[in-house]
């Protein structure tokens, strides 16, 4: 066999294995929940602080701030990167609060 297909078929192997671990590592992971307080909150995504004294963005708008939510941590197996996600959304949320002051007025 000659020295480039040798060298092909160890890229084409190569690329197999980056993409079997690409499909399967967010599968994978250990998962825990955790209470983090809202620090800023828009439309579209909220920045909460963790325990650990990082911070992180959800993709949930409209919180209240300094408000505790419940975080869904995933951390994924191979690269080690933290997913976050709200296990349960607040019971007062901005939008939420705006229409209870204009009922009672």
């Amino acid at each position: 066999m000659p020295s480039s297909n040798i060298l092909l078929a160890t890229g084409l192997v190569f690329t197999l294995g980056l993409l079997i671990l690409a499909v399967v590592d967010p599968l994978f992971g250990q998962c825990k929940s955790i209470k983090a307080r809202v620090i800023n909150s828009n439309h579209q995504t909220s920045t909460i602080a963790l325990p650990n004294g990082s911070v992180a963005r959800v993709p949930v708008g409209n919180l209240e701030e300094e408000s505790h939510v419940q975080v869904g941590v995933k951390q994924r197996l191979f690269s080690g990167t933290s997913e976050y996600k709200l296990t349960s959304t607040p019971p007062l949320l901005l939008n939420e609060q705006a229409s209870d002051k204009k009922k009672s007025l």
